[in-house]
């Protein structure tokens, strides 16, 4: 079966290689440039995992995994980041509370995101 996976992320330099690396994996990617495109992107075509990176402008990537797990509870969702806050946390940290299912931090490999996701879809089955 092959997986659609929903990547959102606003810096192309990380979105398109990221993108071109999973779907020569084998995964179909629908990509979006910001979160509310992402939501968009995913209430219209649907995903079995997502993949969105923490820190954009506008809707971030905190109310994107807020708003996902209203919608969609069972969704896997791997959050990407690299960002640290002020006080030396990461923006991860807060993905992890908010019910992100996977934390990955920049810069990664593809080979090392494609275990991740491997590892997120297979605990669906």
């Amino acid at each position: 079966m092959t997986h659609r996976i929903c990547l959102i992320d606003d810096d192309i330099r990380v979105l398109d290689p990221t993108a071109a690396g999973l779907r020569e994996a084998g995964y179909l990617v629908s990509t979006a440039p910001g979160a509310a495109a992402g939501l968009d992107l995913i209430r219209r075509l649907g995903a079995d995992l997502v993949i969105t990176d923490m820190n954009m402008p506008g809707t971030s990537g905190a109310q994107l995994i807020t708003e996902a797990r209203a919608r969609w509870p069972d969704l896997p969702i791997i959050a990407i980041s690299g960002s640290i806050d002020a006080n030396g946390e990461t923006m991860l940290d807060l993905a992890r509370a908010l019910g992100a299912s996977a934390l990955l931090p920049k810069p990664f490999r593809i080979a090392h995101l494609k275990t991740v996701l491997d590892q997120v879809l297979a605990q669906r089955l």
